[in-house]
């Protein structure tokens, strides 16, 4: 049966804290060595199903931006759908805030965006390692981006290294008018012929000590021997960046977006005010580190939960609860108190794609476990004593809607082979309270 769902995801950017090319391989690739850092700027990708929708239907927000299987989103869309034969068809919404042929990623991110949505989307459970060996396959840099964060990159860019995540630090982005081709870059770079390589290694031990100033005085990368000497401005906007305080300044990737890192917004932002005067300046955004290895968001919600027994009327709860968010992953928790003792019980939904978790804690202790593949056995606790339940769950549709995520079920509550009764559930946590 065909499923109507909504799932959202971010794609963000990243730069370079460090960047060598090592030689150039037999294959054509480049042997690389690079410490990558996601930062905050990101696309906003949003997936959806319904059964009008056939096969991969790429939208975007961007006149000149090819929508067909040029675009890494519906490549790796189609990669992700034909390997585990998906036959629904998927649209995709694509708002573009990091800048184009800008040497942050932006594709590459989105495509990594594209195989965590679709995995969330049809619940197929695989790990981001998992995700990573199809990412490779699109992009060099795909992999980096379904992780995020800080991390050293090796060999074309698919070997990786998780790295502690960096302290806390203001960036200053600019974007020139003009694009560069990454292609161009690479095949004008005679790495034989350079004497000067970037310290990695010191670049990679400060990173490790979370030495955010020995990073910044350590900034290199070795693309920009091409690259800025094609486009000077690349280097009078460095230099602009240093005289309004920037602890250090460089191109990210093969260029030309270049970036700062500032210990203080207030001189980022004026750094901002004057480089946007200067002629052949497109985007200029101040913006910070992301932390994505550990992606969770907390916020005050409301939840309201719907739900009917049998034949009998609805039972509507709302509480005003914490909702943490992580990588698909929603867990909201309120207390509320037994009405036999009075005593507090804290109750936690943990909704996923795959999964509906429901726990209280405190003078009721239970768990229920619910989900959409096959029948969950578990031991039921009441204040009466336990019942060893199972639950058949026939419905499971999880949507993401504006500042809602909404989940509806229906399944039958079983003890032994006797039908309990039929359940009727819809969990709503709202953030706009």
């Amino acid at each position: 049966m065909a499923i109507n769902k909504t799932i959202k995801e971010k794609a963000f950017a990243k730069i370079n804290l460090g960047l060598d090319v090592l030689r150039r391989r037999e294959d054509g690739y480049h042997e690389v060595k690079m410490v990558m850092q996601s930062i905050g700027i990101c696309d906003e990708l949003t997936f959806s199903t319904d059964a009008d929708i056939e096969g991969i239907k790429l939208v975007t927000d961007i006149d000149n931006l090819p929508c067909d299987d040029s675009n890494l989103i519906v490549k790796a869309a189609k990669l992700i759908t034909e390997k585990y034969n998906i036959k629904q068809g998927v649209k995709i919404d694509l708002v573009k805030n990091i800048p184009m042929a800008a040497g942050m990623a932006g594709g590459s991110s989105d495509a990594a965006a594209t195989f965590r949505g679709i995995n969330r989307l049809f619940g197929l459970g695989l790990t981001e390692e998992e995700l990573c060996k199809m990412a490779v396959k699109v992009g060099a840099d795909v992999p980096f981006c379904v992780y995020g964060g800080t991390y050293l990159a090796e060999g074309i860019g698919e070997k990786l290294t998780k790295l502690p995540d960096m302290p806390s630090c203001v960036v200053l982005v600019v974007k020139p008018k003009f694009d560069v081709s990454t292609k161009h870059v690479y095949e004008n770079l005679h790495v034989e012929t350079i004497e000067k390589h970037p310290d990695m290694d010191t670049i990679i031990d400060c990173v490790n000590r979370k030495d955010l100033g020995g990073v910044a005085f350590h900034l290199e990368n070795i693309l920009e021997n091409v690259t800025v000497k094609e486009y000077p401005i690349i280097d009078e906007i460095k230099k602009k960046m240093i005289e309004f305080g920037a602890m250090n300044s460089l191109m990210s990737g093969s260029g030309p977006t270049v970036f700062g890192l500032f210990d203080s917004k207030a001189n980022a932002e004026r750094a901002a005010v004057t480089i946007r005067e200067m002629e052949d300046v497109g985007d200029v955004v101040v913006t910070c580190f992301e932390d994505l290895s550990s992606d969770e968001v907390r916020k005050k919600a409301r939840i309201t939960i719907k739900s009917a027994m049998d034949d009998t009327d609805n039972v509507n709860e709302v509480h005003d609860c914490v909702a943490v968010e992580k990588r698909g992953v929603i867990s909201a928790s309120y207390y509320e108190k037994d009405p036999e003792s009075k005593s507090d019980i804290i109750t936690t939904i943990t909704i996923s794609d795959r999964k509906l978790v429901y726990k209280k804690t405190g003078a009721i202790n239970t768990e229920m476990i619910i989900t959409p593949d096959e029948a969950t056995s578990q031991v039921y606790s009441t204040p009466h004593g336990d019942i060893d339940i199972d639950i058949i769950c026939h419905e499971f549709v999880l949507n993401e809607i504006a500042d809602r995520i909404v989940v509806e079920l229906e399944y039958d509550l079983m003890s032994g082979n006797n039908k309990m009764s039929y359940c009727d559930m819809r969990i709503e946590i709202d953030y706009n309270i």
